[in-house]
């Protein structure tokens, strides 16, 4: 594909962005086709967002330039870009929230993703962040605290080095794709590409993580191991796929809620049971029913809930 082409198609999903029939997956799978792809994205987003900062002004320009052509002199052709605007988008799990702070910025950022909505932080240096639903991110340079879950796509970057501190974690990173996931029981952290360095108060030492490669810690029991990931499916969240490995069932009930946005409780005498397999979260799937068919278990309305329990005789 000519690099034409390729700010062609990243030009028309920008604009895509902004209507009702946005396909959001195929976004994914487009943007993650090809670096170049990413690259070009990141490059109209930016340009997107300095024309929208600089609207009143191009709009003077505009003016300007049109009592120019009136005067015989040659005009400045903004039309082409008019209608893009800069406005946020928030849609389903698979929407994304495009925020562009300046790279040169100290100041702190603080973003928020509801409920079974995903935020997509875009930086002006081409890396991105994917923030969970119902997660937290505190942005100060290159140093960032992270409630929740997100999945981290940095481009290496001469004498950068990214700190995001989770829970008593810090994670310590030079450029990689890689996704934090804290939750009340464990934090995991899994890498897609390059490496990253975990670090603790509570470990002897620091440990590397490199592709392939995951750690999960209890913070509870101060017991931590080493997992191994498929790359392609680390934060597969972005897609709307969870995975869990014996996870407790009450866990996977809470990652339900929190990505799909129905509230979903267990039976307390089966809250303890180990699920692993995966759920789809708005690819037109019910998780709820997909769950409860799979571990043979049946589906109550309680309080406002939809409670998974065993069958009653």
């Amino acid at each position: 594909m000519t690099l034409d082409r390729t700010y062609e198609e990243a030009a028309a999903w920008l604009a895509r962005q902004h209507g009702q029939a946005m396909d959001w997956e195929a976004f994914m799978v487009w943007l993650e086709a090809d670096p170049r792809n990413r690259a070009a994205f990141d490059a109209m987003a930016l340009l997107d967002s300095e024309l929208d900062e600089n609207a009143s002004r191009i709009s003077k320009v505009i003016a300007r330039d049109d009592l120019s052509s009136a005067n015989g002199l040659p005009g400045v052709r903004w039309a082409t870009w008019v209608g893009f605007g800069g406005a946020a988008v928030a849609a389903s799990l698979a929407g994304l929230l495009w925020v562009q702070p300046a790279a040169h910025e100290r100041a702190t950022h603080d973003f928020r993703s509801p409920a079974a909505k995903m935020v997509r932080i875009a930086f002006n240096d081409g890396a991105s962040i994917a923030l969970a639903p119902a997660s937290e991110l505190r942005v100060r340079g290159d140093h960032m605290d992270l409630q929740g879950s997100a999945f981290f796509d940095i481009p290496h970057r001469q004498g950068r080095t990214l700190n995001i501190r989770v829970r008593e974690f810090q994670v310590t990173d030079i450029g990689t794709r890689f996704s934090i996931d804290s939750e009340p029981e464990a934090v995991t952290i899994e890498v897609a590409q390059g490496s990253v360095e975990v670090s603790s108060s509570g470990l002897a030492k620091a440990i590397s993580l490199t592709p392939g490669e995951g750690l999960v810690a209890d913070p509870s029991g101060g017991s931590v191991r080493l997992t191994s990931v498929e790359t392609q499916e680390v934060g597969s969240w972005r897609a709307g796929r969870l995975q869990f490995n014996n996870a407790p069932l009450a866990l996977v009930a809470q990652e339900i809620s929190r990505y799909s946005g129905q509230k979903v409780a267990v039976d307390p005498t089966i809250s303890g049971q180990p699920f692993s397999g995966v759920i789809a979260i708005n690819h037109g799937e019910a998780p709820v029913e997909t769950l409860a068919q799979i571990l043979s278990l049946e589906i109550k309305t309680v309080d406002g809930a939809r409670r998974l329990q065993p069958h009653r005789k």
